[in-house]
């Protein structure tokens, strides 16, 4: 669709239909990882999720700190970008993600340690297949 120096002929056609298919990722031999994204602090915490097998698209995130039995709800962001504001937010965290198209759950205890910090990433023992 991006031909050089033809922009304004695709601009011109208005809407165009794309057709896309999903395809399940496959990471063999990862883990899911969570990796706090740069300029969260104790009251606005970002994660990118990063290697989830399988499924796919990741349809609701909560976090639960280890002094609490609340799980609280991330707000989507953009692509696999979650976040939450609130706080202070004290680590360790458990994180418990379930997927949108068949509503799988994984549950990981403790994932993000108490010491954790922005643009660090925290590997989990568990993936999805």
């Amino acid at each position: 669709m991006a031909v050089n120096g033809e922009g304004s002929e695709l601009r011109d056609r208005g809407e165009i239909s794309v057709l896309y298919r999903r395809t399940p990722c496959k990471y063999p031999g990862k883990n899911v990882a969570f990796h706090v994204n740069e300029g969260s602090t104790d009251y606005w915490l970002s994660l990118l999720i990063e290697f989830e097998d399988g499924d796919g698209d990741i349809g609701s995130m909560h976090i639960k700190q280890s002094s609490s039995n609340e799980w609280l709800e991330m707000k989507h962001l953009w692509g696999a970008n979650w976040c939450i504001i609130g706080g202070p937010l004290r680590g360790p965290f458990s994180v418990k993600l379930t997927t949108l198209s068949t509503q799988r759950v994984l549950s990981t205890r403790n994932v993000i340690p108490k010491n954790w910090s922005p643009k660090a990433t925290y590997t989990s023992r568990l993936n999805f297949t």
